[in-house]
């Protein structure tokens, strides 16, 4: 399903397709997005109670819609991308994408004012792209400059915005008022790898690869939801928000949700669980690769 994409990265609000310029354009929508800030609310506290879930009712009927387009389209394509590919080309192109990304960790370091974090993460990005062949291997991880994950929806957060309600949004999945409007910014401001692309085409389809690579790694998860005895929606919908508020304020306060039952946080646990399990997985394929480098 399209909306199980959203247990990693937000990779797909990245991977908006459309082309785009930097300049006045930009800025006006910008301000546009800004100004939906007033819809979201404030507040001083990272929030602890339950999912303000208002639209629940059309909340679900985008989930399924986004379940049977992933169904139908999104999955299978993925499981042929994981079956062709060798598994060092797959993480290789994931880590490119990764690098990418990591010219938005470093714009919200600094808007969350984490100057030391933004030093280790703009090293991080340097040497990937460098050494690592424009990021295709991570060589920084394994130089122990760790990987980060920000997004201007948590400098909102880490500013005092309020979540807003929770949203299922078509194609995108789980968010919510405060990280739409981050997707929004991200769009017209920090994704300006892509933008450096002059060829439509060629734009369209990197984004589309973005798209299936993340497919491709969260298959276990997606089959781990179907698998699940409690309601796909609502352990998605507080998976999500779980991973959302401990991004925001990293780990360092509750941020508990208060829904959720015991089974279905051992169903949370599990899911947290395999996303590090994955992790691992690739540090060893690449140790694996660098180990095969060698004896060529």
């Amino acid at each position: 399903m399209l909306g199980r994409t959203m247990l990693g990265r937000t990779a797909l609000g990245r991977a908006a397709l459309g082309r785009t310029t930097l300049g006045r354009a930009a800025c006006c929508r910008l301000a546009m997005a800004l100004s939906t800030l007033v819809m979201v609310g404030c507040a001083s506290n990272p929030p602890t109670g339950p999912v303000y879930d208002p639209f629940e009712g059309i909340n679900r009927q985008i989930y399924r819609f986004n379940t049977a387009l992933d169904d139908a389209v999104l999955k299978p394509v993925a499981k042929g991308y994981r079956f062709v590919l060798p598994d060092p080309v797959e993480i290789g192109i994931s880590n490119f994408f990764s690098n990418l990304d990591d010219v938005n960790v470093i714009a919200n370091d600094l808007l969350q004012g984490k100057f030391r974090q933004a030093g280790s993460d703009t090293g991080r990005f340097l040497y990937n792209t460098t050494a690592g062949l424009l990021g295709f291997l991570d060589v920084s991880t394994r130089a122990g400059l760790v990987k980060h994950d920000e997004s201007f929806g948590q400098t909102l957060g880490v500013w005092g915005v309020g979540e807003g309600p929770f949203v299922m949004l078509p194609l995108l999945g789980p968010n919510n008022g405060r990280s739409t409007t981050g997707l929004v910014v991200e769009k017209f401001t920090t994704d300006v790898p892509r933008h450096t692309i002059d060829d439509t085409d060629a734009r369209l389809a990197l984004s589309a690869l973005d798209i299936i690579a993340l497919r491709a790694r969260l298959l276990s998860a997606g089959n781990l939801l179907d698998a699940a005895a409690l309601d796909p929606y609502l352990l998605l919908r507080d998976f999500w928000v779980q991973q959302h508020r401990r991004s925001t304020w990293d780990g360092k306060r509750e941020v508990g949700i208060g829904t959720a039952t015991m089974d279905g946080d051992d169903d949370l646990d599990e899911l947290d669980e395999l996303d590090e399990l994955d992790e691992l997985d690739e540090l060893d394929e690449l140790d694996e690769l660098d180990e095969l480098d060698a004896l060529d």
